[in-house]
């Protein structure tokens, strides 16, 4: 299946799974992005010429190769960070290897591994479990090949530098404050909140739950913690059940849009899908901003949403690869997070939300050129 016709395909399938649960929401290749297969060259549609992206790209990544190993596609938001780096490095003149790990440590160790027999020049790793692929990147260094964080840290390892989605800790601070204000506006005291969270062995998780926990303790919060790994099906189901255990449940926080077609079922299942100030309202908080979020939000039955693009985490990356890494400048293993706004339903259609770009798109997202230049000087 081509790149183009899988991406249409998940995109589809997001869609599709978010109609069902109540809610709305180039080029061509030569190998989709599956887990444990060797890694496929591919090949994209030519941006338009003389645009203000391809005077910044020019042709830096002639003859440049590079492997980007994705934990998972359960995320649009890591689907379209994916898509969007490799576009960019293709349209520099780069050859671009993207696989996907299912979720599975050893089977990215052996994807890196393929990548360094392959002679990458570059490799970014969105890591399956930031606590076990250091010896995977220092196997790379010892190759003579820098790799870099995508999106997630990866402990004790030597990487030329990592750019993350954004300060995770603030990012959940900042959905749970948004929660705590609210109930402090309605007068209620120690309100229950439902947090529907990633995969906890995931720097990105477990860095957001840090800040949810400290808003928790400031404001009087009361957390009821649900594992969900990032999937829509755990997340409907461990909403549902605590829904039912907790009939005044006065919030919800996702760690990630990519639960949210789960979480508006389960609401619409108990009959909590009213919009705010109607009775039947649950307050909510997502993270993300995805075509999803952006419905939800539409709808009224999320109130904000942390909007952290993945396409800016994609422009960065190409620029710290391009204008840094491969010319030898160091940069210090640094770690760069993102900006993030809170987007409420009134700012869903500023066209420099993420969610709106198509990605199928001749042109480059409307943003590129802004987060190109706010990054790396």
């Amino acid at each position: 299946m081509s790149k183009k016709k899988w991406l249409s395909l998940f995109l589809a399938g997001a869609m599709l799974i978010g109609c069902l649960a109540g809610c709305g929401g180039g080029g061509e290749s030569t190998e989709s992005p599956t887990g444990g297969d060797t890694p496929g060259t591919t090949e994209s549609t030519a941006p338009v010429e003389n645009d203000p992206v391809m005077e910044l790209l020019g042709n830096k990544g002639e003859g440049l190769v590079v492997g980007l190993t994705v934990s998972d596609l359960a995320s649009t938001y890591i689907v379209s960070a994916a898509e969007y780096t490799q576009k960019l490095l293709e349209a520099a003149g780069a050859e671009v290897h993207l696989v996907n790990c299912e979720s599975n440590a050893s089977t990215q160790s052996s994807q890196i591994d393929d990548f360094i027999t392959m002679g990458c020049d570059v490799i970014m790793i969105h890591a399956a479990d930031s606590e076990a692929l250091a010896p995977a990147v220092q196997r790379a260094n010892d190759a003579g090949i820098p790799c870099i964080g995508f999106n997630k840290e990866i402990t004790g390892a030597d990487l030329a530098f990592t750019v993350v989605s954004s300060d995770n800790v603030a990012t959940g601070a900042s959905a749970a404050q948004w929660l705590a204000d609210k109930a402090k506006e309605l007068g209620v005291e120690n309100p229950k909140i439902a947090v529907m969270q990633g995969t906890l062995t995931q720097s990105d998780a477990y860095l957001r739950q840090d800040g949810i926990e400290e808003v928790a303790a400031a404001e009087g919060l009361m957390l009821i913690n649900n594992p969900c790994d990032w999937a829509s099906d755990q997340a409907e189901s461990a909403l549902s059940d605590t829904l039912t255990a907790n009939p005044d449940l006065f919030g919800i926080i996702t760690h990630c849009d990519s639960m949210d077609p789960g979480v508006i079922s389960a609401l619409r299942q108990a009959g909590k899908d009213g919009a705010a100030g109607e009775d039947n309202h649950i307050w909510w908080s997502g993270i993300d901003c995805d075509p999803v979020g952006v419905e939800a939000l539409n709808t009224g039955l999320m109130d904000v949403c942390v909007e952290q693009s993945p396409l800016t985490l994609a422009t960065v990356i190409v620029k710290g690869v391009l204008e840094y890494v491969i010319n030898g400048e160091d940069l210090g293993g640094q770690l760069i997070p993102m900006e993030t706004r809170v987007v409420t339903g009134e700012e869903t259609s500023d066209p420099n939300l993420w969610a709106l770009y198509d990605m199928d798109s001749d042109e480059f997202w409307v943003n590129t050129v802004n987060a190109w230049n706010s990054y790396l000087n």
